[in-house]
């Protein structure tokens, strides 16, 4: 997945970089930033993570995003 269709992904979930980051359990926005610009590509199961989100009817995604976001809480 390249960088665009990364951030595209990302604008149409309504997060932000740093809410990305942290559903994703990256230590900062810098490596969202780093994958929408090309820098850094984002590993097979962000891809994954990324595709499902995307995929899923809306109800399901704001579902799974919340179990992301509090598993990462811990």
């Amino acid at each position: 997945m390249n960088g665009k269709r990364f951030k595209q992904i990302r604008e149409n979930l309504g997060l932000s970089q740093e809410q990305l980051a942290h559903m994703l359990g990256f230590s900062s926005k810098q490596a969202v930033s780093n994958i929408e610009t090309g820098f850094r590509n984002p590993s097979n199961l962000v891809t994954a993570v990324m595709l499902i989100l995307k995929e899923l009817p809306k109800k399901r995604s704001l579902e799974l995003q919340t179990l992301l976001f509090e598993f990462c809480k811990q």
